[in-house]
């Protein structure tokens, strides 16, 4: 029997690929998009032979198992809370809340109703940083005492959002700019290569191109409990091109290096006073919804979880907090 999936928003620039990838499966079936915005739901809906629903209501009496959330953030909470009522599982987009209270909502009602949700932190299934995870956990270069992660690109420089996209620069809808927008990925990451978490939070963010009336750079400077020290960048003024999108990650420890660039992972190590280029697995899941649909006809959890989603989030309103405080904030915050 096929898996019956439906949206909910079709705002997010990641929504035609999610299309895209549902179409290239026979083991499912979209049985209908939902969108506030009646023209922007109608046209993808007939681009991708779809059907068009009035509603969100009307979307869950047909029963989805799945719905993908592709709204613009702040209607998150509220298409969560119906469609966890309703005991369907849930892909919401990231973030999932504008703010960590909104994120924290959202975390309350899956749990509460044992729903499945995960969110789109793709770059855990890239196996690069599979890779990366595994030179790190396996003390291949040793305590490490430092971290690097970026992930930019041109979009403010570029003006890549506008139209059915300008919502991405409207603090009231994104709850964020460049920061929260890619820098939210940087933070999953570090949590995930680390297999650590946050508890000190320096940052900034600022408006460098002044394309939009948001931030659309940031950084910031974070303490994990097993004290290593690791620098967060994001934002959407770097000119790279391709590259720009693959995270850049940097380790350093007391006994090597590793490096994952978008030519692949690497690492130097002292013990055997070589760099090495690993082999990544080459069978890995390599789409969030992939991972999800296997969840529910397995039975078992997504890879990554609602609480995932709520840390990443924590660690970038922590940076803006810190930002407009001038201060570093603990974490967890209150």
């Amino acid at each position: 029997m096929k898996l019956k999936i439906g949206f909910a928003g079709f705002a997010h620039v990641h929504a035609p690929g999610h299309a895209e990838y549902l179409r290239s499966r026979n083991d499912v079936d979209v049985v209908g998009i939902f969108d506030e915005n009646r023209d922007r739901g109608l046209y993808y809906a007939n681009k991708y032979g779809f059907e068009y629903v009035e509603s969100l209501e009307r979307l869950v009496r047909r029963e989805p198992d799945l719905v993908v959330i592709d709204s613009e953030t702040v209607k998150h909470l509220e298409y969560v809370k119906i469609l966890a009522e309703s005991g369907i599982h849930i892909f919401c987009e990231k973030p999932i809340g504008i703010n960590i209270q909104m994120a924290r909502e959202i975390k309350n009602y899956v749990e509460k109703h044992g729903i499945l949700f995960t969110t789109g932190f793709g770059h855990r299934f890239n196996p690069d940083i599979v890779k990366l995870r595994e030179i790190l956990q396996s003390n291949e270069i040793g305590e490490i005492y430092v971290a690097r992660v970026r992930i930019a690109h041109s979009g403010a420089i570029d003006k890549w959002f506008k139209d059915w996209s300008l919502w991405f620069a409207v603090k009231e809808l994104a709850g964020g700019g460049g920061l929260l927008d890619l820098g939210i990925h940087a933070a999953d990451l570090l949590r995930y290569i680390l297999n650590d978490e946050a508890v000190e939070v320096w940052g900034i963010d600022l408006n460098l191109a002044k394309t939009y009336d948001i931030d659309d750079f940031g950084i910031a400077v974070i303490t994990f409990s097993k004290q290593t020290v690791a620098v967060l960048e994001s934002g959407w003024v770097q000119v790279a091109e391709n590259p720009s999108l693959s995270p850049d990650i940097q380790v350093y420890g007391g006994k090597g290096t590793a490096l994952k660039t978008f030519m692949g992972t690497i690492y130097y190590s002292r013990d055997r006073n070589a760099w090495i280029k690993p082999n990544p697995p080459q069978i890995f899941i390599r789409h969030p919804l992939e991972d999800i649909i296997e969840a529910i006809k397995m039975g078992r959890k997504p890879t990554i979880t609602v609480d995932d989603a709520v840390k990443a989030q924590e660690i970038i309103e922590a940076t803006y907090i810190s930002s407009a405080e001038k201060k570093p904030i603990k974490l967890p915050l209150p």
